[in-house]
């Protein structure tokens, strides 16, 4: 199981990852992306679904209605992408499939589907500020 080191940052409170989503031509688009416990998928910004190789989900574009705190909706298209998670010491996962939702955000999140359920999760706020993912990809 790699271990790929978290950007941890304090002010706003956050963990980031590295990933590489695979193009449309072979190479990869280079992100970074906060990784969300409170996100049940990824969400990638829209602009990417001219440039990733992905594959339709089954409800294609769709109105995500959001509950809880944020209590809104917006609009997204479900598809699926190829994807590497990397860090700064160039550790790598494999490639793997992740389903996403394309929306109009600037902001990439790391979810819970075929992600977050996959790995084991670390991070010291309080000690050192540093975090992990240890995942099976």
């Amino acid at each position: 199981m790699p271990r790929i080191h978290l950007r941890v940052y304090v002010e706003p409170e956050q963990a980031e990852v590295l990933c590489n989503v695979l193009r449309s031509d072979g190479t990869y688009e280079r992100l970074a992306a906060v990784v969300d416990t409170g996100a049940a998928v990824s969400l990638m910004p829209n602009d990417l679904l001219n440039k990733v190789a992905h594959r339709l989900g089954k409800r294609g574009s769709f109105i995500v209605e959001q509950a809880g705190i944020a209590n809104q909706s917006f609009q997204a298209v479900e598809g699926y992408v190829m994807l590497m998670l990397e860090d700064e010491y160039g550790q790598r996962t494999s490639p793997f499939e992740v389903l996403v939702w394309f929306a109009d955000t600037k902001v990439a999140l790391i979810g819970f589907a075929d992600v977050l359920d996959r790995a084991i999760l670390h991070i010291d706020m309080l000690d050192q500020r540093l975090g992990w993912l240890q995942i099976d990809a």
